[in-house]
């Protein structure tokens, strides 16, 4: 069963994030009531699905809306891969394992009255030599009433991802993480678009990178922590982060 251990590969990845690269400090789970979806059944493959997102208490307007996004979402994705497996699948490979799996789990990873962060996972075999694994990232900042989903293009001036890609690069080539472990740095494909998936913590700015943007297929992400202090060159005066910090 090809599921199997890539499930705990999986469960290892939503339980704690590794802060930063090269260190053993670890980001967890806030503890909160969880929603659930699962299903199995059979076609002339295996299917199953496991879908978990968290239920923050509804104490304030941002709990309230960031519950109902999060649902919303983890629904979606639920409900289109079921319809989606539902059809017999064709043009079967010897390689293929007689299974397809998706499993998601998002998790509170930081709150405070204005700002909560969220990070998951989505795990997906359909077939092939292994399953892929996405790593979910999620930000949401009030304002008054108004309330958004960030982007690092909310935080930051133009020009702050070769900014960002370069302090990253810097620290990969001297600490020789995943790739830059090799001393041929020009056949590695990492770019300043990789620079997307982010949370905002109480320590500072976490970035999060794919699975093969700099690293192999790990059981776990590559991250790198960068400190608030670091940034004030590139922060947007106007933005989340210089009123939150």
């Amino acid at each position: 069963m090809l599921n199997i251990p890539f499930m705990y590969i999986f469960l290892a990845q939503i339980l704690s994030i590794l802060l930063p690269c090269g260190t053993e400090d670890t980001l967890s789970p806030i503890q909160c009531d969880t929603g659930s979806l699962e299903m199995v059944f059979d076609t002339n493959v295996h299917v199953e699905t496991s879908v978990s997102y968290p239920r923050v208490p509804e104490n304030s307007l941002l709990a309230r809306y960031v519950n109902e996004v999060v649902r919303k979402e983890a629904h979606e994705l639920h409900d289109a891969f079921v319809q989606e497996m539902s059809a017999p699948q064709e043009e079967l490979w010897e390689e293929d394992g007689n299974e397809r799996t998706l499993r998601y789990e998002l998790s509170l990873v930081f709150s405070n009255p204005d700002l909560m962060s969220f990070y998951g996972s989505k795990y997906q075999y359909l077939g092939g030599m292994h399953g892929s694994v996405r790593y979910i990232t999620k930000t949401f900042f009030q304002q008054d009433h108004a309330i958004r989903e960030l982007s690092l293009d909310d935080l930051f001036l133009p020009g702050y991802r070769e900014w960002l890609f370069q302090y990253c690069e810097d620290y990969f080539k001297s600490n020789r993480c995943g790739y830059y472990d090799d001393d041929d740095h020009s056949w590695i494909g990492f770019n300043p678009e990789d620079l997307d998936a982010f949370l905002l913590t109480e320590k500072g700015l976490l970035l999060i990178f794919q699975n093969y943007v700099v690293s192999g297929y790990d059981d776990y992400p590559i991250t790198l922590l960068v400190p608030y202090t670091k940034l004030a060159s590139i922060v947007n005066p106007d933005g989340p982060l210089a009123v939150d910090h």
